[in-house]
């Protein structure tokens, strides 16, 4: 199963025309996060990219949470997945979106927890997030700062699942690191295609 996992297209039209064309190639896809900037453009951006392949879509810190759940009521393709999961190709995919409190749509660090540990127990396990695990290679800016979530960091260090997809860090894109047998993996507009 080809899988495209995504993120923070920003609106822009050339990294949206480039993922829709990716798309049509796909099994499924994973939309980390940021499709607009500062709210604006999500419902247009997300029109471009409805090419017929299924979508879970989070939302990140530009994006209106409830802007994307109806957009996805609409299209029949996309999922809203933020604090959900689903079975693909054997493996449990669970989502979580948003970023660290401050930012426009900001999760607590306790509101990620209590998220996080609904999927405690799901077998087979991979992360789709917006904002990657804290104090990693995955979540560090130019300046050398850490802007990922402890929360998460915590979850991924307890419970070892197989992978975490996430988005958020521009300078971070292509970056992968690990915490203990758990890959990280940072994708942005260029998208990063895994077979699963």
């Amino acid at each position: 199963m080809r899988i495209l996992f995504f993120s923070d297209l920003h609106g822009d039209q050339n990294a949206i025309s480039q993922i829709s064309q990716q798309l049509s190639e796909m099994d499924a896809a994973f939309g980390l996060g940021d499709f607009a900037s500062f709210g604006k453009g999500l419902e247009e951006a997300l029109e471009q990219l409805d090419v017929g392949t299924d979508m879970y879509l989070l939302p990140g810190n530009h994006d209106d949470a409830n802007e994307l759940k109806l957009i996805c009521k609409e299209h029949s393709h996309f999922t809203y997945f933020h604090g959900e999961f689903a079975v693909l190709a054997s493996k449990t995919f669970a989502g979580l979106g948003g970023g660290i409190p401050g930012l426009p749509f900001g999760v607590s660090e306790q509101k990620v927890r209590q998220i996080l540990n609904r999927f405690m127990s799901l077998e087979n396990l991979v992360l789709v997030t917006h904002t990657p695990p804290y104090g990693t290679a995955v979540d560090r800016t130019w300046s050398g700062a850490h802007i990922g979530y402890q929360s998460l960091r915590e979850f991924v260090t307890v419970v070892q699942p197989l992978a975490v997809y996430s988005g958020h860090v521009h300078e971070a894109e292509g970056k992968i690191d690990s915490l203990g047998v758990t890959q990280l993996f940072v994708v942005g507009p260029n998208g990063l295609v895994h077979d699963i």
